[in-house]
Protein backbone atom coordinates (compact mmCIF):
# COMPACT_ATOMS: atom_id res chain seq x y z
CA UNK A 1 0.00 0.00 0.00
CA UNK A 2 1.77 3.18 -1.63
CA UNK A 3 2.33 5.99 1.14
CA UNK A 4 3.98 9.06 1.67
CA UNK A 5 5.60 10.67 4.38
CA UNK A 6 6.18 14.55 5.43
CA UNK A 7 5.70 14.78 9.38
CA UNK A 8 5.21 12.40 12.09
CA UNK A 9 1.53 11.57 12.29
CA UNK A 10 -0.55 8.08 11.24
CA UNK A 11 -3.88 8.22 10.98
CA UNK A 12 -4.50 4.38 10.52
CA UNK A 13 -7.85 2.64 9.12
CA UNK A 14 -8.23 4.34 6.14
CA UNK A 15 -8.40 3.30 2.50
CA UNK A 16 -6.02 4.00 -0.02
CA UNK A 17 -6.35 4.40 -3.53
CA UNK A 18 -3.15 2.10 -5.43
CA UNK A 19 -0.97 3.21 -7.91
CA UNK A 20 0.07 1.37 -10.80
CA UNK A 21 2.47 -1.23 -9.89
CA UNK A 22 5.13 0.65 -12.71
CA UNK A 23 5.15 3.61 -10.17
CA UNK A 24 7.80 3.66 -7.79
CA UNK A 25 7.40 6.07 -4.70
CA UNK A 26 10.82 7.15 -3.36
CA UNK A 27 10.24 10.64 -2.05
CA UNK A 28 7.24 12.94 -1.97
CA UNK A 29 8.57 17.06 -2.61
CA UNK A 30 6.50 18.83 0.18
CA UNK A 31 5.60 22.29 -2.03
CA UNK A 32 5.27 20.34 -5.50
CA UNK A 33 2.98 18.01 -7.63
CA UNK A 34 5.10 15.32 -8.34
CA UNK A 35 6.11 12.14 -7.83
CA UNK A 36 9.42 10.12 -8.52
CA UNK A 37 9.26 7.57 -11.02
CA UNK A 38 11.89 5.04 -11.62
CA UNK A 39 14.01 7.91 -11.39
CA UNK A 40 12.34 10.91 -12.90
CA UNK A 41 9.73 13.41 -11.51
CA UNK A 42 6.44 12.83 -13.23
CA UNK A 43 3.20 15.02 -12.27
CA UNK A 44 1.12 13.62 -9.54
CA UNK A 45 -2.25 14.39 -7.82
CA UNK A 46 -1.76 15.41 -4.12
CA UNK A 47 -4.67 13.15 -2.77
CA UNK A 48 -3.48 10.01 -3.26
CA UNK A 49 -2.14 8.57 -0.28
CA UNK A 50 -2.20 9.05 3.38
CA UNK A 51 0.07 10.50 5.87
CA UNK A 52 1.79 7.54 7.13
CA UNK A 53 4.63 7.54 10.43
CA UNK A 54 7.71 8.87 9.35
CA UNK A 55 11.03 7.36 11.71
CA UNK A 56 13.36 9.61 12.94
CA UNK A 57 16.31 9.66 16.03
CA UNK A 58 16.86 12.79 17.86
CA UNK A 59 18.99 13.87 20.76
CA UNK A 60 17.81 15.77 23.61
CA UNK A 61 20.06 18.38 25.44
CA UNK A 62 22.17 16.81 28.90
CA UNK A 63 20.86 17.22 31.93
CA UNK A 64 22.31 16.23 35.42
CA UNK A 65 21.34 16.13 38.84
CA UNK A 66 23.05 16.36 42.00
CA UNK A 67 21.26 16.03 45.39
CA UNK A 68 22.24 16.26 49.10
CA UNK A 69 20.63 14.62 52.03
CA UNK A 70 21.33 14.93 55.93
CA UNK A 71 18.95 12.89 58.44
CA UNK A 72 19.15 12.04 61.41
CA UNK A 73 17.30 9.57 62.79
CA UNK A 74 15.89 8.45 66.62
CA UNK A 75 14.33 5.60 67.85
CA UNK A 76 13.70 4.01 71.42
CA UNK A 77 11.56 1.80 73.05
CA UNK A 78 10.19 2.03 76.80
CA UNK A 79 8.42 -0.72 77.65
CA UNK A 80 5.04 -0.88 75.93
CA UNK A 81 5.90 2.52 74.39
CA UNK A 82 7.40 2.76 70.75
CA UNK A 83 8.53 6.31 69.79
CA UNK A 84 10.76 7.28 67.21
CA UNK A 85 11.98 10.50 65.14
CA UNK A 86 13.25 11.65 62.18
CA UNK A 87 15.13 15.08 60.83
CA UNK A 88 15.78 15.26 56.68
CA UNK A 89 17.82 18.29 55.24
CA UNK A 90 17.97 18.17 51.13
CA UNK A 91 18.83 20.36 48.47
CA UNK A 92 18.86 19.22 44.90
CA UNK A 93 20.34 21.03 41.91
CA UNK A 94 19.40 20.15 38.09
CA UNK A 95 21.19 21.56 35.04
CA UNK A 96 19.73 21.01 31.59
CA UNK A 97 21.79 22.42 28.63
CA UNK A 98 22.96 25.78 29.20
CA UNK A 99 19.15 26.81 31.78
CA UNK A 100 19.97 28.63 35.11
CA UNK A 101 19.80 25.67 37.20
CA UNK A 102 16.84 24.13 38.41
CA UNK A 103 17.01 24.18 42.41
CA UNK A 104 15.12 23.08 45.42
CA UNK A 105 15.84 23.07 49.13
CA UNK A 106 13.69 22.24 52.14
CA UNK A 107 13.20 20.50 55.65
CA UNK A 108 11.20 17.68 56.80
CA UNK A 109 10.59 15.98 60.15
CA UNK A 110 8.73 12.60 61.54
CA UNK A 111 7.56 11.63 64.55
CA UNK A 112 5.73 8.46 65.52
CA UNK A 113 4.23 6.67 69.13
CA UNK A 114 2.18 3.64 69.05
CA UNK A 115 1.04 1.52 71.89
CA UNK A 116 1.62 -2.13 71.85
CA UNK A 117 1.05 -1.70 68.19
CA UNK A 118 -2.23 -0.80 69.18
CA UNK A 119 -2.76 2.95 68.84
CA UNK A 120 -0.57 4.55 66.32
CA UNK A 121 -0.11 8.30 65.97
CA UNK A 122 2.30 9.34 63.35
CA UNK A 123 3.30 13.72 62.79
CA UNK A 124 5.20 15.08 59.60
CA UNK A 125 6.76 18.62 58.77
CA UNK A 126 7.58 19.83 56.00
CA UNK A 127 9.39 23.10 55.08
CA UNK A 128 10.21 23.49 51.22
CA UNK A 129 11.44 25.85 48.98
CA UNK A 130 10.74 26.91 45.41
CA UNK A 131 12.92 28.61 43.11
CA UNK A 132 9.39 29.71 41.24
CA UNK A 133 8.44 32.36 44.23
CA UNK A 134 9.84 35.24 44.94
CA UNK A 135 11.69 36.08 48.50
CA UNK A 136 9.30 35.68 51.42
CA UNK A 137 6.67 33.57 49.19
CA UNK A 138 9.23 31.17 48.13
CA UNK A 139 9.06 28.87 51.40
CA UNK A 140 5.86 26.80 52.90
CA UNK A 141 5.09 24.98 55.21
CA UNK A 142 3.41 21.75 55.41
CA UNK A 143 1.94 19.32 57.99
CA UNK A 144 0.44 15.84 58.31
CA UNK A 145 -1.11 13.68 61.07
CA UNK A 146 -2.20 9.84 61.30
CA UNK A 147 -3.77 7.63 63.69
CA UNK A 148 -4.45 4.54 63.75
CA UNK A 149 -6.04 1.53 65.99
CA UNK A 150 -5.17 -1.88 65.50
CA UNK A 151 -8.83 -3.62 66.65
CA UNK A 152 -7.68 -7.29 67.03
CA UNK A 153 -4.52 -6.63 69.10
CA UNK A 154 -7.16 -5.83 71.78
CA UNK A 155 -8.13 -8.18 74.28
CA UNK A 156 -12.06 -8.44 73.41
CA UNK A 157 -10.95 -9.94 69.90
CA UNK A 158 -8.33 -12.66 71.56
CA UNK A 159 -11.45 -15.21 70.81
CA UNK A 160 -12.24 -14.13 67.38
CA UNK A 161 -10.47 -16.95 65.04
CA UNK A 162 -11.54 -16.22 61.87
CA UNK A 163 -10.85 -12.45 61.88
CA UNK A 164 -6.62 -12.34 61.62
CA UNK A 165 -6.35 -8.84 61.12
CA UNK A 166 -8.48 -5.44 61.53
CA UNK A 167 -7.17 -1.75 61.49
CA UNK A 168 -8.79 1.43 61.27
CA UNK A 169 -6.76 4.71 60.12
CA UNK A 170 -6.89 8.01 59.18
CA UNK A 171 -4.84 11.17 58.17
CA UNK A 172 -5.60 14.82 57.27
CA UNK A 173 -2.90 16.74 55.99
CA UNK A 174 -1.31 19.95 53.84
CA UNK A 175 0.35 19.25 50.47
CA UNK A 176 1.74 21.60 47.86
CA UNK A 177 2.76 22.44 44.56
CA UNK A 178 5.11 25.06 42.68
CA UNK A 179 4.69 23.35 38.99
CA UNK A 180 4.23 26.35 36.32
CA UNK A 181 4.15 24.46 33.04
CA UNK A 182 7.32 25.61 31.75
CA UNK A 183 7.12 29.26 33.20
CA UNK A 184 9.91 29.39 35.48
CA UNK A 185 10.48 32.35 37.71
CA UNK A 186 7.06 34.07 37.11
CA UNK A 187 7.63 36.52 39.76
CA UNK A 188 10.64 38.63 37.86
CA UNK A 189 9.17 40.89 34.71
CA UNK A 190 11.61 40.06 32.04
CA UNK A 191 12.15 41.36 28.51
CA UNK A 192 12.27 38.95 25.09
CA UNK A 193 13.85 40.49 21.58
CA UNK A 194 11.98 40.73 18.59
CA UNK A 195 12.45 41.59 14.91
CA UNK A 196 10.29 43.77 12.00
CA UNK A 197 9.16 47.09 14.03
CA UNK A 198 8.26 50.20 12.47
CA UNK A 199 8.07 53.12 15.37
CA UNK A 200 6.72 56.66 14.31
CA UNK A 201 8.36 59.51 16.38
CA UNK A 202 5.97 62.54 15.07
CA UNK A 203 5.03 62.06 11.25
CA UNK A 204 8.62 60.35 10.95
CA UNK A 205 8.95 56.81 10.24
CA UNK A 206 11.96 54.63 12.00
CA UNK A 207 12.34 51.15 11.12
CA UNK A 208 14.25 48.84 13.09
CA UNK A 209 15.33 45.41 12.59
CA UNK A 210 15.26 44.14 15.69
CA UNK A 211 14.38 45.19 19.78
CA UNK A 212 13.24 44.45 22.95
CA UNK A 213 9.38 43.73 23.80
CA UNK A 214 8.05 43.44 27.35
CA UNK A 215 7.26 39.39 28.53
CA UNK A 216 4.36 38.14 30.14
CA UNK A 217 4.03 40.47 33.59
CA UNK A 218 5.56 39.30 36.20
CA UNK A 219 3.56 38.44 39.84
CA UNK A 220 5.59 38.81 42.65
CA UNK A 221 3.36 37.77 45.07
CA UNK A 222 2.83 34.04 43.45
CA UNK A 223 3.01 31.34 46.11
CA UNK A 224 2.45 27.52 46.49
CA UNK A 225 -0.23 26.01 45.47
CA UNK A 226 -1.95 24.08 48.23
CA UNK A 227 -4.44 20.94 48.71
CA UNK A 228 -6.18 19.98 52.15
CA UNK A 229 -6.18 15.72 51.76
CA UNK A 230 -8.26 13.61 54.48
CA UNK A 231 -7.85 9.97 54.05
CA UNK A 232 -9.65 6.58 56.17
CA UNK A 233 -8.98 3.95 55.37
CA UNK A 234 -9.61 -0.04 56.81
CA UNK A 235 -7.65 -2.99 56.21
CA UNK A 236 -8.46 -6.59 56.89
CA UNK A 237 -7.41 -10.31 56.79
CA UNK A 238 -9.59 -12.87 57.53
CA UNK A 239 -9.42 -17.12 57.64
CA UNK A 240 -6.02 -17.29 57.87
CA UNK A 241 -5.55 -14.32 55.66
CA UNK A 242 -6.85 -16.45 52.83
CA UNK A 243 -8.92 -13.14 52.67
CA UNK A 244 -7.78 -9.85 52.29
CA UNK A 245 -9.38 -6.41 52.61
CA UNK A 246 -8.15 -2.88 51.87
CA UNK A 247 -10.49 0.39 51.35
CA UNK A 248 -9.70 3.91 51.42
CA UNK A 249 -12.41 6.52 51.64
CA UNK A 250 -10.47 10.14 50.37
CA UNK A 251 -11.05 13.87 50.09
CA UNK A 252 -8.95 16.76 48.72
CA UNK A 253 -9.85 20.48 48.71
CA UNK A 254 -7.72 22.32 46.41
CA UNK A 255 -7.17 25.83 46.21
CA UNK A 256 -4.55 28.62 45.57
CA UNK A 257 -4.11 26.85 42.14
CA UNK A 258 -1.36 28.48 39.75
CA UNK A 259 -3.70 29.66 37.14
CA UNK A 260 -2.88 31.36 33.70
CA UNK A 261 -4.95 33.79 32.86
CA UNK A 262 -3.73 34.13 29.07
CA UNK A 263 -6.93 31.68 28.08
CA UNK A 264 -9.44 32.94 26.44
CA UNK A 265 -12.10 31.47 28.92
CA UNK A 266 -10.42 33.22 31.86
CA UNK A 267 -11.01 36.58 33.43
CA UNK A 268 -7.42 38.64 32.33
CA UNK A 269 -6.49 41.63 31.32
CA UNK A 270 -8.42 43.21 28.34
CA UNK A 271 -6.59 43.78 24.56
CA UNK A 272 -5.92 47.13 25.20
CA UNK A 273 -3.07 46.61 27.30
CA UNK A 274 -1.33 45.01 25.29
CA UNK A 275 0.16 42.00 27.12
CA UNK A 276 -1.97 39.02 28.98
CA UNK A 277 -2.66 38.53 32.58
CA UNK A 278 0.33 37.05 35.16
CA UNK A 279 -0.02 33.78 36.46
CA UNK A 280 -1.75 34.00 40.22
CA UNK A 281 -3.17 31.67 42.98
CA UNK A 282 -6.44 30.86 41.79
CA UNK A 283 -8.61 28.29 41.80
CA UNK A 284 -10.58 25.56 43.98
CA UNK A 285 -11.32 22.13 42.90
CA UNK A 286 -12.78 19.62 45.37
CA UNK A 287 -11.84 16.15 45.06
CA UNK A 288 -13.65 12.65 46.41
CA UNK A 289 -13.42 9.02 45.60
CA UNK A 290 -13.29 5.85 47.31
CA UNK A 291 -10.81 2.89 46.55
CA UNK A 292 -10.68 -0.50 47.36
CA UNK A 293 -9.24 -3.96 46.69
CA UNK A 294 -10.21 -7.72 48.35
CA UNK A 295 -8.00 -10.48 47.38
CA UNK A 296 -8.83 -14.73 47.76
CA UNK A 297 -5.21 -16.99 48.48
CA UNK A 298 -6.63 -20.55 48.33
CA UNK A 299 -5.81 -24.13 47.32
CA UNK A 300 -7.31 -27.17 46.61
CA UNK A 301 -5.51 -30.46 48.16
CA UNK A 302 -1.77 -30.31 48.31
CA UNK A 303 -0.56 -28.80 45.06
CA UNK A 304 -3.07 -26.73 43.11
CA UNK A 305 -2.99 -22.87 44.25
CA UNK A 306 -5.16 -20.27 43.11
CA UNK A 307 -5.55 -16.37 43.84
CA UNK A 308 -7.68 -13.61 42.49
CA UNK A 309 -7.27 -9.80 43.66
CA UNK A 310 -9.74 -7.20 42.36
CA UNK A 311 -9.35 -3.27 42.39
CA UNK A 312 -11.71 -0.55 42.10
CA UNK A 313 -11.41 3.29 41.76
CA UNK A 314 -13.81 5.71 41.86
CA UNK A 315 -12.75 9.89 42.06
CA UNK A 316 -14.53 12.65 40.92
CA UNK A 317 -13.65 16.26 41.28
CA UNK A 318 -15.79 19.26 41.06
CA UNK A 319 -14.48 22.97 40.46
CA UNK A 320 -15.64 25.54 42.77
CA UNK A 321 -13.73 28.83 41.40
CA UNK A 322 -11.58 29.17 38.30
CA UNK A 323 -11.70 31.88 36.82
CA UNK A 324 -13.67 31.79 34.18
CA UNK A 325 -15.31 34.97 32.18
CA UNK A 326 -19.26 35.34 32.19
CA UNK A 327 -21.24 33.69 29.37
CA UNK A 328 -24.12 36.63 28.35
CA UNK A 329 -25.13 36.30 24.83
CA UNK A 330 -25.99 39.39 22.18
CA UNK A 331 -29.53 39.43 23.83
CA UNK A 332 -28.03 39.92 27.57
CA UNK A 333 -29.07 36.28 29.27
CA UNK A 334 -26.93 34.30 31.29
CA UNK A 335 -26.32 30.86 29.85
CA UNK A 336 -25.39 28.69 32.80
CA UNK A 337 -24.28 25.28 30.33
CA UNK A 338 -21.96 27.08 29.24
CA UNK A 339 -20.09 27.48 32.87
CA UNK A 340 -17.39 25.39 34.08
CA UNK A 341 -18.24 26.41 37.61
CA UNK A 342 -19.69 23.30 39.16
CA UNK A 343 -18.95 21.00 37.02
CA UNK A 344 -16.09 18.40 36.67
CA UNK A 345 -12.27 19.09 35.55
CA UNK A 346 -11.72 18.54 31.22
CA UNK A 347 -15.58 18.46 31.19
CA UNK A 348 -16.08 18.17 27.33
CA UNK A 349 -18.19 21.22 25.71
CA UNK A 350 -20.15 20.20 22.48
CA UNK A 351 -22.66 21.88 20.51
CA UNK A 352 -25.36 19.12 21.08
CA UNK A 353 -26.57 17.01 18.01
CA UNK A 354 -30.33 17.24 17.07
CA UNK A 355 -30.91 15.76 13.66
CA UNK A 356 -30.35 15.66 10.12
CA UNK A 357 -31.71 18.32 7.51
CA UNK A 358 -34.70 16.56 5.95
CA UNK A 359 -34.55 18.07 2.53
CA UNK A 360 -33.86 21.15 0.83
CA UNK A 361 -36.98 22.56 1.79
CA UNK A 362 -35.48 22.80 5.39
CA UNK A 363 -32.05 23.52 4.32
CA UNK A 364 -33.32 26.79 2.56
CA UNK A 365 -35.24 27.77 5.94
CA UNK A 366 -32.42 27.36 7.92
CA UNK A 367 -30.09 29.27 5.39
CA UNK A 368 -32.44 31.85 5.23
CA UNK A 369 -32.84 32.97 8.63
CA UNK A 370 -30.39 35.80 9.99
CA UNK A 371 -30.60 38.13 7.41
CA UNK A 372 -29.45 35.25 5.27
CA UNK A 373 -26.27 34.33 6.99
CA UNK A 374 -27.95 30.51 7.96
CA UNK A 375 -28.85 29.21 11.45
CA UNK A 376 -25.46 28.39 12.56
CA UNK A 377 -22.26 30.21 11.93
CA UNK A 378 -20.43 28.01 9.55
CA UNK A 379 -22.63 28.60 6.33
CA UNK A 380 -24.86 26.96 4.46
CA UNK A 381 -26.45 23.90 5.29
CA UNK A 382 -27.64 21.42 2.61
CA UNK A 383 -29.74 17.66 2.81
CA UNK A 384 -28.34 15.67 5.14
CA UNK A 385 -26.26 18.23 7.12
CA UNK A 386 -26.43 18.38 11.07
CA UNK A 387 -28.97 20.43 12.76
CA UNK A 388 -27.09 21.06 16.25
CA UNK A 389 -29.51 22.42 19.63
CA UNK A 390 -30.10 26.09 20.10
CA UNK A 391 -30.05 26.12 23.52
CA UNK A 392 -30.45 30.09 24.41
CA UNK A 393 -33.26 30.11 21.52
CA UNK A 394 -31.76 33.34 20.20
CA UNK A 395 -32.05 31.52 16.42
CA UNK A 396 -28.30 31.11 15.89
CA UNK A 397 -26.01 28.21 16.70
CA UNK A 398 -22.81 29.47 18.20
CA UNK A 399 -20.62 29.44 20.99
CA UNK A 400 -22.73 30.31 23.58
CA UNK A 401 -24.89 26.75 22.58
CA UNK A 402 -22.03 24.65 23.49
CA UNK A 403 -22.66 22.36 26.73
CA UNK A 404 -21.19 20.24 28.76
CA UNK A 405 -21.80 16.28 27.94
CA UNK A 406 -20.43 12.79 28.70
CA UNK A 407 -17.85 12.28 30.79
CA UNK A 408 -14.14 13.95 30.90
CA UNK A 409 -11.45 12.02 29.05
CA UNK A 410 -10.08 10.88 32.74
CA UNK A 411 -11.45 7.79 33.75
CA UNK A 412 -13.67 8.22 36.99
CA UNK A 413 -13.52 4.50 37.30
CA UNK A 414 -10.51 2.09 37.38
CA UNK A 415 -10.35 -1.24 38.04
CA UNK A 416 -8.52 -4.31 37.79
CA UNK A 417 -8.49 -8.30 38.19
CA UNK A 418 -5.26 -9.71 38.11
CA UNK A 419 -5.77 -13.79 39.04
CA UNK A 420 -3.82 -17.10 38.41
CA UNK A 421 -3.62 -20.68 39.59
CA UNK A 422 -0.41 -23.21 39.82
CA UNK A 423 -0.63 -27.04 39.44
CA UNK A 424 2.97 -28.91 40.41
CA UNK A 425 4.80 -27.28 37.92
CA UNK A 426 2.21 -25.81 35.51
CA UNK A 427 1.30 -21.43 36.16
CA UNK A 428 -1.08 -19.62 35.00
CA UNK A 429 -1.55 -15.40 35.24
CA UNK A 430 -4.07 -13.18 33.95
CA UNK A 431 -4.76 -9.49 34.20
CA UNK A 432 -7.66 -7.64 33.23
CA UNK A 433 -8.10 -3.96 33.31
CA UNK A 434 -10.44 -1.25 32.23
CA UNK A 435 -12.03 1.84 32.77
CA UNK A 436 -15.59 3.65 32.75
CA UNK A 437 -17.10 7.09 32.82
CA UNK A 438 -14.70 8.42 30.49
CA UNK A 439 -15.22 10.21 27.17
CA UNK A 440 -13.19 10.68 24.22
CA UNK A 441 -13.91 13.54 21.80
CA UNK A 442 -12.21 13.19 17.94
CA UNK A 443 -12.20 14.99 15.11
CA UNK A 444 -9.81 15.31 12.00
CA UNK A 445 -9.09 11.77 10.23
CA UNK A 446 -10.72 9.73 13.07
CA UNK A 447 -13.78 10.51 12.39
CA UNK A 448 -14.36 13.05 9.74
CA UNK A 449 -15.39 11.91 5.99
CA UNK A 450 -12.37 13.30 3.64
CA UNK A 451 -10.25 14.97 6.14
CA UNK A 452 -7.99 18.35 5.59
CA UNK A 453 -4.25 17.36 5.69
CA UNK A 454 -1.91 20.29 5.67
CA UNK A 455 -1.84 22.04 3.31
CA UNK A 456 -4.01 20.98 0.19
CA UNK A 457 -4.05 16.85 1.11
CA UNK A 458 -7.55 15.15 1.63
CA UNK A 459 -7.94 11.60 2.75
CA UNK A 460 -10.15 9.31 2.33
CA UNK A 461 -13.39 7.29 3.97
CA UNK A 462 -13.72 4.77 6.66
CA UNK A 463 -16.30 1.82 7.58
CA UNK A 464 -17.95 4.21 10.21
CA UNK A 465 -18.90 6.35 6.85
CA UNK A 466 -21.46 3.76 5.16
CA UNK A 467 -23.89 5.14 7.85
CA UNK A 468 -24.24 8.46 6.30
CA UNK A 469 -27.18 9.92 5.21
CA UNK A 470 -28.98 9.83 2.02
CA UNK A 471 -32.24 10.37 1.18
CA UNK A 472 -32.85 6.61 0.95
CA UNK A 473 -31.33 6.10 4.49
CA UNK A 474 -32.35 9.29 6.04
CA UNK A 475 -34.17 7.57 9.17
CA UNK A 476 -31.62 5.45 10.21
CA UNK A 477 -28.36 7.56 9.04
CA UNK A 478 -25.43 7.75 12.12
CA UNK A 479 -23.32 10.20 9.97
CA UNK A 480 -24.14 13.66 8.17
CA UNK A 481 -23.74 13.61 4.14
CA UNK A 482 -20.52 13.36 2.93
CA UNK A 483 -18.32 16.76 1.68
CA UNK A 484 -15.29 16.34 0.26
CA UNK A 485 -12.42 18.66 2.02
CA UNK A 486 -13.85 21.49 4.31
CA UNK A 487 -17.16 21.97 5.97
CA UNK A 488 -16.91 23.38 9.18
CA UNK A 489 -20.64 22.38 10.19
CA UNK A 490 -20.56 18.85 10.04
CA UNK A 491 -16.84 18.20 10.82
CA UNK A 492 -16.66 20.27 13.79
CA UNK A 493 -14.19 19.03 16.62
CA UNK A 494 -17.36 20.17 19.25
CA UNK A 495 -19.88 17.95 17.99
CA UNK A 496 -21.38 15.68 20.02
CA UNK A 497 -21.88 13.36 17.19
CA UNK A 498 -18.30 12.88 17.80
CA UNK A 499 -17.91 12.31 21.44
CA UNK A 500 -17.97 8.59 22.45
CA UNK A 501 -18.08 6.31 25.50
CA UNK A 502 -14.39 5.71 26.17
CA UNK A 503 -15.11 3.01 28.45
CA UNK A 504 -13.53 -0.73 27.97
CA UNK A 505 -11.92 -3.72 29.60
CA UNK A 506 -8.89 -5.34 28.05
CA UNK A 507 -6.88 -8.54 28.44
CA UNK A 508 -3.74 -7.03 29.21
CA UNK A 509 -1.65 -9.77 30.11
CA UNK A 510 -2.16 -13.79 30.47
CA UNK A 511 0.60 -16.08 30.71
CA UNK A 512 1.60 -19.51 30.82
CA UNK A 513 4.09 -21.22 31.99
CA UNK A 514 6.28 -24.30 33.11
CA UNK A 515 8.64 -24.86 35.43
CA UNK A 516 11.08 -28.45 34.95
CA UNK A 517 11.03 -30.49 38.07
CA UNK A 518 14.41 -30.16 39.76
CA UNK A 519 15.28 -33.79 39.75
CA UNK A 520 16.10 -33.14 36.18
CA UNK A 521 17.84 -29.66 36.23
CA UNK A 522 19.75 -30.46 39.24
CA UNK A 523 21.71 -33.10 37.12
CA UNK A 524 22.58 -30.30 34.68
CA UNK A 525 23.77 -27.99 37.46
CA UNK A 526 21.39 -25.80 36.93
CA UNK A 527 18.84 -24.58 39.61
CA UNK A 528 15.77 -23.37 37.84
CA UNK A 529 14.04 -23.70 34.46
CA UNK A 530 11.18 -21.90 33.43
CA UNK A 531 8.90 -21.87 29.75
CA UNK A 532 6.79 -19.45 29.50
CA UNK A 533 4.57 -17.79 26.53
CA UNK A 534 3.21 -14.80 27.02
CA UNK A 535 0.55 -12.25 25.53
CA UNK A 536 -0.41 -8.23 26.17
CA UNK A 537 -3.27 -6.74 24.62
CA UNK A 538 -5.01 -9.58 23.32
CA UNK A 539 -8.83 -8.56 23.42
CA UNK A 540 -10.29 -5.38 23.90
CA UNK A 541 -14.11 -4.87 24.35
CA UNK A 542 -14.99 -1.39 24.19
CA UNK A 543 -17.97 0.83 22.94
CA UNK A 544 -16.42 2.58 19.62
CA UNK A 545 -17.47 -0.15 17.20
CA UNK A 546 -16.71 1.11 13.35
CA UNK A 547 -14.63 4.52 14.88
CA UNK A 548 -11.68 1.62 15.05
CA UNK A 549 -10.03 3.65 17.44
CA UNK A 550 -8.12 2.27 20.74
CA UNK A 551 -10.49 3.52 24.07
CA UNK A 552 -7.17 4.85 25.76
CA UNK A 553 -6.81 7.14 22.37
CA UNK A 554 -6.40 11.23 23.57
CA UNK A 555 -9.05 13.47 22.48
CA UNK A 556 -8.13 15.14 18.95
CA UNK A 557 -7.27 13.58 15.67
CA UNK A 558 -6.24 10.00 16.05
CA UNK A 559 -2.54 10.76 15.73
CA UNK A 560 -1.52 8.58 18.45
CA UNK A 561 1.17 5.33 18.52
CA UNK A 562 -1.18 2.40 18.43
CA UNK A 563 -1.39 -0.54 21.47
CA UNK A 564 0.50 -3.07 20.17
CA UNK A 565 -0.56 -6.58 20.07
CA UNK A 566 2.54 -8.69 22.20
CA UNK A 567 3.24 -12.22 21.96
CA UNK A 568 6.81 -13.40 24.00
CA UNK A 569 7.91 -17.03 24.30
CA UNK A 570 11.08 -17.37 26.83
CA UNK A 571 13.23 -19.00 28.83
CA UNK A 572 14.52 -18.51 32.61
CA UNK A 573 17.71 -20.81 33.77
CA UNK A 574 18.67 -20.07 36.84
CA UNK A 575 22.41 -21.66 37.39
Amino acid sequence: MPTHSTGNLTYPGYSTWMLPTEYSIDEWKNNADYWIKNGTYVTANQRTTDDAQSNSISHGSPEGTSRFQARLDYARKFGDHNVSGMLLFYLQNKVISNQVPFRYMGFSGRATYDYRNKYLFEFNIGYNGSENFARGKRYGVFPAGAVGWVITQERFMRGVKWLDHLKLRASYGLVGNDQLSGNRFSYLQYYKSSDGMTTYFGETEAGYTSYLVEGVFANPNLTWEKARKFNFGIDAQFFNQRLTFTLDVFKEHRYDILTSLSADDKVGFPYIVGQVAPIVNSGIVDNHGVEFEIGWNGHIGQHFRYYIRPNFTFARNKIKYCNEISYIDNNGRDCPWRYQTGKRLDENFCYIFDHFVADQGEADRLNAMNGGSGFAIWGPVQPGDVVYKDLNGDGVVNNYDRAAIGNPRTPEIQFGIPLGLSYKGFDFSMLWQGSALCSVQLSGPAVWDFPLYDQSRIGKVRRMHLDRWTPETAATAKYPALHYGIHSNNKQQYSSLFLYDASYIRLKNVEIGYTLPKAWTSKAGIQNVRIYVQGQNLLTFDNLGDVDMDPEIKNGDGSWFPVQRVINIGLNMTF
